[in-house]
């Protein structure tokens, strides 16, 4: 394996896969309000509390208040804590197909803009964020998220490796130690399969910065010569409990990570990663089966 060069990634996957689209059954009609529904609190709400920290001649202080501000909300609203009309809560599980829709916005919005705004709510994890740093990631997170909405109607090319270049180009903004280093490359995942592996690499680099205090990430793919793809992430941080980790609650790893997997047919797995740290593994199953 060697680290993955820029553009290599389009060039490996160039056509070889299908289109991340959402989530899709019989059931348009409701499921597609309740998804205009939950991408209207997107435009109004979240886009605009990103945005309003791009401010770079604001005091820091002012700024992390308001990201602090802004991201316990976001967080109450994805555990259905909030008391403006529980947006993504229980009272709102009633039919499957809009339940899915909720729980593939939810996921898309908390391994986004709530990482970006408790990052800057915890001013870096106290390593110190400067207006001008603070402005460049919120002002490139309120973009992907337009971008993401806007795509919805139009679904697009998934591609693994470019998807992954982009987590770990976007995590370097925040750490320079994460790495993608890519393996044998055979049939690619199907585009469910990608959207839920590119979800929960996130999230799992997220961990390792965020939880972790891991200096050094390192993210490996490889496609098996049976149909799967296998990718780890592991991090020299200072481990946690695999137990705890997959059967807590809240929406990280257990929902993130292990609910995302388990939900294209696949799986994750959590352990101590040789010399100390953690390894999380993400397998799909094997193509055709």
């Amino acid at each position: 394996m060697s680290p993955v060069q820029p553009g290599r990634a389009q060039a490996a996957y160039a056509n070889t896969c299908g289109v991340v689209q959402p989530p899709q059954d019989g059931r348009g009609s409701e499921r597609a309000r309740e998804r205009e529904r939950l991408l209207e609190h997107v435009r109004a709400d979240i886009i605009p509390g990103l945005e309003e920290l791009v401010d770079p001649a604001a005091s820091p202080a002012d700024l992390l208040a308001v990201a602090d501000r802004r991201s316990r909300r976001l967080r109450a609203e994805l555990e259905g804590f909030d008391d403006a009309g529980a947006l993504f809560g229980p009272a709102r599980v009633e039919d499957p197909a809009c339940a899915e829709e909720r729980e593939w916005v939810r996921g898309h919005l908390h391994d986004t803009a709530l990482q970006i705004l408790e990052f800057v709510a915890g001013d870096g994890f106290g390593t110190g964020l400067s207006a001008a740093k603070i402005a460049r990631l919120a002002g490139g997170a309120a973009r992907d998220l337009q971008r993401w909405v806007d795509s919805l109607d139009a679904p697009t090319a998934a591609e693994l490796l470019p998807e992954l270049e982009l987590i770990t180009e976007q995590a370097r903004s925040l750490d320079p130690r994460v790495e993608l280093v890519v393996g044998e490359i055979g049939t690619p995942p199907t585009s469910e399969q990608v959207e839920a592996l590119a979800g929960a690499v996130r999230e799992a680099v997220t961990n390792a910065r965020k939880h972790a205090n891991a200096s050094h990430v390192i993210v490996r793919v490889q496609c098996d010569s049976d149909g799967r793809t296998a990718v780890t992430v592991t991090d020299d941080g200072v481990g946690i409990d695999p137990e705890r980790a997959e059967n807590g609650d809240g929406l990280g790893v257990k929902g993130s990570i292990v609910g995302r997997m388990k939900r294209v047919g696949g799986y994750a797995s959590l352990e101590g990663a040789p010399g100390g740290g953690t390894q999380v593994t993400l397998v799909t199953p094997r193509q055709g089966a």
